[in-house]
């Protein structure tokens, strides 16, 4: 009886073996292709400033060229236009705010003005770029007086819903990339740099991480890929500034195995060959099904995403995993591959109004999305499922960001291919600056996603 259930235990756990394991085939199997457990970054960084959007041989490299008149046309035009910016005039004066509210403003006390911050902070990053590129004081001592001003009277970044979080995304990436690049300059008093610092731990980096860690109370996967993004950027930016390992090594994590739609997993929902046939790989993004506005903004935010971890990784090359750009075999590049062929027409003008659709949206593969359906949410009325790219009034409205993914791949890493389609969106927008200067940054808040002004930092012929 003994033997009978011993070898009636032996045939039961062979079976259920051989059940499960349906890799296994004529004595082979792929376990050599199956994923590993994600190994935590806990790794110890050099932060040599600044190492955040841009290092100081890129500010050498474009000031040498624009000194000596070897610059390339198109960064002397968007180099012009930064000059001639709404926001870099030297008598720029700031208007900071207690409370930076965006969304419903009820129990605030305030009205929405969100507006303030957006163009402040992209005014001190401005500045601070034609100081970097001028040498001219003055543009220095604007922006440190428009970064001082909103440590003096900003509190918080509030609303009563979601929407604030926007906020603090955006608005703190592009404040800590000001106070990154400003924090290298000795006018600037060292007690007004640690309390800029300490403002921007205290104020946004607890929204960005709250965020990231809750997704105000919602599943994972409730909000769009954008929202987890510029709050990765911010609390990456402000971990940079402040050189907090922590801070740093928690987006990297995120970036690779977070919960939110911000990780690399959930940003790419397919694979796919170009279906014009260039032998490219494209990917679909997590917003392709949503609308074209969104999905481009996805594409742009990941691109400054990258960008800054790109700048720090040149510091800590042993800690391979900062290079966003090439995780899971370039599939940032195949992503933006994705969006800008279907955004694409063939005709030369630099607004990407002429002509016709490179692909339609029958041609454009797509992977069914389930967003929200059948969640843990709280609301069970807000699910979609999209089988198709989306095609929208949105469609074609070019964002910047395509310079990034361009010279990245094609300059930086020198890739012989797999970036056609961000070659052609950065060589119809360029210069990034729009033609007056003001068709990619005037009063639009999308205009205040992206930090902009790559074709002056980052174009090489």
């Amino acid at each position: 009886m003994k033997k009978n259930l011993i070898f009636a235990l032996g045939l039961s756990l062979i079976t259920g073996f051989t059940a499960c394991s349906s890799e296994i085939e004529d004595g082979t199997t792929d376990i050599d292709s199956w994923e590993m457990p994600y190994e935590e970054v806990v790794a110890k960084y050099t932060y040599t400033h600044p190492c955040a959007m841009f290092n100081e041989a890129d500010f050498t490299r474009v000031k040498t060229m624009l000194d000596n008149g070897s610059a390339p046309q198109a960064v002397k035009d968007e180099f012009n236009l930064l000059k001639s910016s709404q926001f870099t005039n030297v008598t720029y004066t700031p208007s900071p705010t207690e409370k930076i509210v965006r969304g419903d403003a009820t129990g605030t006390g305030t009205n929405e003005n969100y507006s303030n911050a957006m163009r402040d902070a992209a005014a001190a990053y401005q500045l601070s770029l034609l100081w970097k590129l001028t040498g001219d004081t003055k543009y220095a001592d604007t922006s440190i007086k428009i970064l001082n001003a909103w440590v003096k009277v900003c509190k918080e970044v509030t609303s009563n819903d979601s929407n604030h979080m926007l906020a603090a995304g955006a608005q703190g990436y592009t404040f800590a990339n000001a106070g990154e690049i400003m924090q290298t300059y000795a006018g600037w008093a060292a007690n007004d740099v640690t309390a800029f610092k300490k403002w921007m731990k205290d104020v946004f980096a607890p929204k960005n991480l709250d965020f990231m860690k809750r997704h105000q109370g919602t599943c994972s996967d409730h909000y769009w890929s954008n929202w987890d993004l510029v709050n990765m950027c911010s609390y990456l930016a402000i971990g940079i500034l402040n050189e907090d390992d922590e801070m740093v090594n928690y987006i990297v994590n995120y970036f690779y195995n977070g919960a939110g739609n911000g990780y690399i997993g959930k940003l790419i929902q397919g694979t796919f060959s170009d279906p014009l046939g260039s032998g490219e790989e494209i990917a679909q993004n997590q917003e392709s099904g949503r609308d074209q506005g969104h999905a481009m903004m996805s594409i742009a935010v990941t691109a400054n995403l990258c960008q800054m971890a790109y700048t720090l990784f040149q510091y800590n090359p042993a800690v391979t995993q900062l290079d966003f750009f090439a995780a899971k075999d370039n599939a940032i590049m195949k992503m933006g591959e994705y969006t800008a062929l279907f955004n694409l027409r063939n005709g030369s003008d630099q607004l990407n109004a002429a002509g016709s659709w490179l692909a339609t949206k029958e041609q454009m593969p797509f992977n069914r999305y389930e967003y929200c359906v059948d969640c843990s949410c709280a609301d069970k009325n807000h699910g979609a499922i999209h089988t198709a790219v989306a095609d929208d009034n949105g469609r074609g409205n070019l964002r910047p960001g395509w310079e990034i993914l361009f010279n990245h791949y094609a300059k930086v890493k020198k890739l012989g291919s797999g970036y056609k389609y961000a070659k052609m969106a950065a060589d119809k927008m360029r210069p990034e600056g729009g033609v007056d200067g003001g068709s990619r940054y005037g009063t639009n808040s999308g205009a205040f996603d992206q930090l902009g002004w790559g074709t002056l930092m980052l174009y090489r012929e």
